[in-house]
C-alpha cells in the first residue's frame, strides 16, 4: 500500500501544487476586490454626507472659471431640458341588461430645451458633481485628522501607509476639508484657521481668502471674536506645509458654512 501511495503522490503532486496556487491567487484577488468595493462604498457614503450645503461665504470666481475650463464645464450658459409626461383617459360605463364598459388612455410626452445663465454658484455645484464623479477629491475631517482618499491615491499608498496618510502628503489633487474655523482680518485678506488632527503639538490649516471674493451678504467677519469657532467646509488645493510652525496652507476655491 505504501508503494501505491508513493506512486500516486509522485504523479499527482504537481497538479495539487497548481490547484493550491490557483486557489491562493483567487483568494487574494477576491480579497482585493471586496476591499476595493467596501472602500468605494465607504468613500461614497462619506462624500454624500459631505456635499456642500448651507451658505456660501467665499467663492473665488477666477479659480472657479479655471477649474470649470479644466473639467469642460461651460462658463456662460447651460442647456437645460425638461421632459413632461401627460396622461389622459376617457371612460364609459353603462348598465345594460348584461352590462358593458369602455375605456381609452393616451400618454403624451413633451420635451422642452432652453438656455439658462450659468452663474458662479451654479458652476461650483457642477464642479463638485464632476469632481465627485471622477473621484478627484480627497476629503478630510480636520477634527480627527482622518482622510478619505481617492481610489488612485489609495492605490498609490497601499495598506497602513494609506490609512495613516497625513493631509500634508496630498498634492496635485483637490481637497475638501471640514472643521471648526476661527476668522480674523489680516490686512486686505480674511484668514481662516482650523486645528488639524489630535496629535501634539496641534497642526493648523490656514486658508487665506481675498476680501474681494468674500460674500459679505452671507458672512460678516466682524461678528466673530478671535477665539470663536464656526463649522465650515473648504474646497481647495494644498499650497504649502510649514513643518516648523505646523501650518498647512490651502488655496481656497470655495468655502461653505
Amino acid at each position: 500500500m505504501g508503494v501505491i501511495d508513493s506512486q500516486w503522490w509522485s504523479l499527482r503532486w504537481p497538479w495539487m501544487v497548481v490547484w493550491l496556487l490557483t486557489a491562493v491567487c483567487v483568494a487574494v484577488v477576491a480579497q482585493y476586490v471586496v476591499a476595493r468595493w467596501v472602500a468605494a462604498r465607504r468613500r461614497r457614503r462619506v462624500r454624500d454626507g459631505r456635499m456642500f450645503s448651507g451658505m456660501c461665504i467665499y467663492l473665488h470666481e477666477t479659480r472657479v472659471e479655471g477649474v470649470a475650463d479644466i473639467l469642460g464645464i461651460p462658463k456662460a450658459d447651460v442647456n437645460v431640458s425638461h421632459e413632461t409626461s401627460v396622461s389622459t383617459g376617457f371612460g364609459l360605463f353603462g348598465r345594460f341588461t348584461v352590462g358593458g364598459r369602455a375605456e381609452r388612455d393616451t400618454n403624451t410626452q413633451t420635451r422642452r430645451e432652453y438656455w439658462e445663465p450659468n452663474t458662479p454658484m451654479k458652476t461650483i455645484r457642477l464642479i463638485m458633481d464632476r469632481l465627485r464623479a471622477r473621484d478627484m477629491v480627497v476629503d478630510a475631517d480636520l477634527a480627527t485628522g482622518q482622510l478619505f482618499l481617492t481610489a488612485a491615491l489609495a492605490d498609490e499608498l497601499r495598506g497602513a501607509e494609506a490609512r495613516g496618510t497625513p493631509l500634508t502628503a496630498v498634492r496635485g489633487t483637490y481637497v475638501s476639508v471640514s472643521g471648526l474655523f476661527t476668522v480674523r482680518r489680516d490686512g486686505e485678506d480674511v484668514v481662516l484657521r482650523a486645528r488639524y488632527g489630535t496629535g501634539e503639538p496641534r497642526a493648523q490649516v490656514k486658508i487665506t481668502c481675498e476680501t474681494s471674493w468674500v460674500r459679505e451678504e452671507e458672512f460678516r467677519v466682524d461678528r466673530y471674536s478671535a477665539d470663536e469657532e464656526f463649522p465650515a467646509t473648504c474646497l481647495g488645493r494644498v499650497r504649502a506645509w510649514n513643518a516648523t510652525t505646523g501650518e498647512l496652507t490651502l488655496d481656497p476655491i470655495s468655502v461653505f458654512q
